[in-house]
């Protein structure tokens, strides 16, 4: 039943694609997270356990041409947090019902190293809220932790070496519940995202581990965080100084943002849309409706420099291939 409808709206989205001089193509695809590599060319998603076989509990290797699943391997009970490095063929997925994380060789399509995130006293074991992976050294990995049991959530962040945690935490003084890397591998971005008052905070990584640096009371308002070079993206449209965590401008957008970094673009997939925007100008593109698109976006991947993956908690995948490039270019004021 599942496959037929997906096949049929499918039909639909090839039909309303013609008529609008887009490339969509959905497929049914219930997937937590996704991410792309550019070692592979490849996108990656986890997918739960409720999915069934054959995928349940995977992360899969999926084809941007045409959302064919090429590879999938089994990494353990309820993958949902993904992050790829982006220097290696490498992915780190946090496992929700193991409270882990597994390393896997996306060359090979191999689970690797699986670790724990530690335990409190009273909270038993931590989970992977986000994962973030060091620039320059596939090797190393930021994550920032929760627990299940008592809110707020926030359980630190810490740096993970193959597996070994390093001594020094960020701790409680601040709820960086979301985190980024960018260009530098010592400076990670992190925003509280657990209290309506958030701070944003610069941290340092060091051989010892991580500490804070700086954190301020901002307005900079988000769920995930991306950082390009030393500027902070939020996914409900703010932008700020990653230097001194002052707020840049603001995209008249929100959704599952990203990022095409050589076109300049800021790309939001909402609801039922993508909205472009020039990164510096703030000028934004025609809005590119998604027709027949229905849910909230979970997560989203640029797969090269036109196109865009957008993964819908109603349990689709969509593709979005751009026409002759005109939306993600950055050609607009």
């Amino acid at each position: 039943m599942r496959a037929d409808l997906a096949r049929i709206i499918s039909l639909l989205f090839v039909a309303v694609a013609s008529a609008h001089a887009q490339d969509v193509i959905v497929t049914g695809l219930s997937a937590n997270s996704i991410g792309y590599s550019a070692q592979t060319g490849m996108l990656y998603a986890t997918i739960p356990s409720l999915a069934g076989l054959p995928y349940g509990n995977n992360l899969i290797e999926i084809s941007p041409d045409d959302l064919s699943v090429t590879r999938g391997v089994w990494v353990g009970s309820e993958p949902g947090p993904l992050a790829i490095s982006p220097d290696a063929p490498v992915a780190y997925v946090g496992l929700s019902g193991a409270a882990s994380v597994r390393a896997v060789d996306l060359v090979e399509m191999t689970a690797g190293l699986q670790f724990t995130l530690g335990r409190g006293d009273y909270t038993g074991a931590f989970f992977a809220e986000q994962i973030a992976v060091m620039p320059g050294d596939p090797a190393t990995v930021a994550v920032s932790r929760r627990n299940i049991t008592r809110s707020p959530r926030f359980e630190g962040v810490a740096i993970y070496d193959s597996g070994v945690m390093r001594p020094l935490t960020a701790g409680y003084q601040i709820a960086a519940t979301a985190i980024a890397f960018g260009s530098d591998p010592n400076l990670l971005f992190g925003l509280d995202t657990q209290d309506t008052a958030g701070s944003l905070s610069r941290m340092e990584v060091s051989a010892s581990g991580v500490s804070v640096l700086q954190a301020i009371s901002t307005p900079f308002a988000a769920v995930t965080i991306t950082a390009v070079g030393s500027d902070v993206f939020g996914n409900f449209g703010d932008v700020a100084d990653g230097q001194t965590l002052e707020t840049l401008g603001h995209y008249d957008a929100s959704g599952v943002e990203t990022i095409v970094g050589p076109t300049h673009s800021v790309i939001f997939a909402n609801n039922a849309s993508i909205e472009v925007f020039n990164r510096y100008s703030y000028g934004a593109a025609p809005v590119v409706t998604l027709y027949g698109a229905y849910g909230t976006p979970r997560s989203a991947a640029a797969c090269g420099l036109d196109c865009l993956a957008v993964v819908y908690d109603s349990g689709y995948l969509f593709l979005f291939k751009n026409y002759n490039g005109v939306v993600f270019a950055a050609d607009f004021e």
